[in-house]
């Protein structure tokens, strides 16, 4: 028989993010009480101003005249963050920290985003990779994108490869590069989600062993390139707006 998800108390997830705060910055969540300066991140899916400055902010350090290519960079980052999270908590002990929106906190300077969680839990059970589904996909990134198409035009097709790119780069920073890991077996499993499944295509790549279907742009910022599962094998030699 199934075993329904329950919270483990907070001393167990507050162990569990500080093992994964060990992995890489993008894994780092911190815990206990914190200061003023931290602010809910739903507040990043309604307050189109504090929104709008952060990418400014953002564009600034890329030193790009594209606020979409800023917006894009953001986006990919930040689920980046929640992936590697979520990701390496369920891979690696079979646990998955709440990261419920209007307890997840977060700071940022210049554009970089830090994460919080005053008092976290963690579920256990089974089925824990659908509720990691919807905690990411809809709970979280679904509203970040519709706030970033509030700030201007960004393709949608960009930011689904740029969550299912997240995804599998979690799962290779969690797997040290390796794809028969939990990690990259989870995320590759994902993937499946029909809310990603057009966004990847997987096969005898000689540079990651996937590719996504689209571009992030950043071949656009000056001095940037491709990225190694880019849709692209080479820089356009022209500007070109990307399939939306």
């Amino acid at each position: 028989m199934a075993r329904q998800p329950f919270a483990e108390d907070t001393p167990t997830a507050v162990a569990l993010l500080a093992d994964l705060s060990g992995i890489s910055p993008y894994f780092a969540v911190g815990t206990g009480p914190c200061g003023d300066d931290w602010r809910p991140v739903a507040e990043l899916y309604t307050d189109t101003a504090l929104l709008d400055g952060i990418i400014s902010r953002v564009q600034a350090r890329m030193n790009t005249a594209e606020q979409r290519i800023a917006a894009s960079t953001f986006f990919l980052g930040f689920a980046a963050r929640l992936w590697s999270i979520g990701l390496g908590a369920l891979a690696g002990q079979q646990l998955l920290p709440d990261l419920a929106a209007q307890h997840l906190l977060f700071r940022e300077t210049d554009g970089q985003i830090q994460l919080h969680i005053e008092h976290p839990v963690a579920w256990q059970g089974d089925d824990l990779k659908p509720r990691l589904a919807d905690m990411v996909l809809t709970a979280h990134l679904e509203p970040l994108a519709a706030a970033l198409r509030r700030l201007g035009p960004i393709s949608e097709k960009l930011l689904r490869g740029n969550t299912a790119s997240a995804l599998l780069g979690a799962a290779r920073v969690f797997d040290r590069a390796a794809t028969t890991g939990a990690g990259w077996q989870l995320a590759h499993s994902l993937c499946a989600d029909e809310r990603l499944s057009e966004a990847i295509r997987f096969g005898d790549f000689s540079d990651s062993g996937y590719r996504r279907t689209s571009c992030c742009l950043y071949y656009r910022v000056a001095r940037g390139g491709l990225c190694g599962d880019c849709v692209f094998t080479s820089a356009p030699r022209e500007p070109r707006t990307v399939t939306p």
